[in-house]
């Protein structure tokens, strides 16, 4: 495949988290935490099996909130659809409400055009304490009972620390660089008109990571929202009628399945990750 090898500017992709209208569970930056109102009720734990999902870590744990880092989300989203276990083994618990994870530093620079190869392992202790437009900061989001599951927001919050708070990761960024830093391994961007049928399913054989980045526009077709990332769910049919899906890490407002014909009409990236 060729790659465009361009890093994203600095507004990026996923400047923007869900839309100011959105269900009772999604929180603007000022809200009051509603874990915060509750906090003597709800007992943090890393890991919660909702109905549903069937297991402890699934992709629809993610939902973003105001904090405009859909590049990183779907990245996540990506590794839980694929490989749960790894993210399993890149949190450790520390006790009395701290976790180290482990992520990945490059050995140079990032500079534009240009991505890196080589990675160094880093810990990044985290406190259970997350702001209120944090991922899953809905009352009732990843909630069981009593327990509210939390690491989708460890994660958030370990990079965030990698990279310089919050602030710095919460306006836009690249999927590339999200899922080198997440995995390890080096990730690549291409353009959607070089993904043809036949490269999708080698990727998809290969356990790849693929985040869909769209145009920064507003109209555009199958309900996908313009400057946002998309995870890579899978692909369907043959020759022309190929169509693939999508998941929106909102956790809400899910695109119609895409024709692979044309995605270069509503899709500026395509990006790839690896986990070996």
């Amino acid at each position: 495949m060729t790659n465009s090898n361009s890093l994203q500017d600095d507004t990026g992709f996923g400047l923007f988290g869900p839309p100011a209208i959105t269900p009772p569970d999604v929180f603007a930056a000022a809200a009051i935490s509603p874990i915060a109102s509750k906090a003597a009720a709800m007992v943090q734990t890393l890991y919660v099996t909702e109905p549903g999902t069937g297991a402890p870590v699934s992709v629809a744990d993610i939902n973003q909130d105001q904090l405009g880092d859909c590049y990183l989300l779907s990245s996540i989203g990506e590794i839980a659809l694929l490989k749960p276990s790894f993210i399993s083994g890149s949190i450790h618990l520390n006790g009395s409400g701290t976790e180290a994870v482990t992520l990945y530093r490059p050995t140079q620079s990032y500079s534009h055009g240009i991505y890196t190869t080589g990675f160094n392992a880093v810990t990044e202790t985290v406190a259970n304490n997350f702001p209120t437009n944090s991922v899953n900061s809905g009352a009732t989001q990843d909630v069981v009972g009593n327990q509210k599951e939390i690491w989708p927001q460890v994660l958030e919050n370990a990079y965030a620390s990698l990279n310089g708070g919050y602030n710095a990761i919460g306006n836009g960024g690249s999927p590339v660089v999200a899922m080198e830093e997440l995995t390890g391994h080096a990730a690549s961007a291409m353009s959607p008109a070089s993904l043809t049928l036949a490269s999708l399913q080698s990727d998809v054989s290969a356990g790849d990571l693929i985040v869909m980045d769209t145009l920064n526009r507003n109209g555009l077709s199958n309900g996908l929202y313009g400057d946002h990332a998309y995870m890579f769910d899978g692909v369907k049919g043959t020759g022309t009628a190929a169509t693939l899906t999508l998941l929106n890490p909102w956790g809400i407002d899910q695109p119609t399945p895409i024709l692979l014909s044309q995605l270069s009409k509503s899709f500026a990236e395509v990006d790839l990750g690896h986990l070996t």
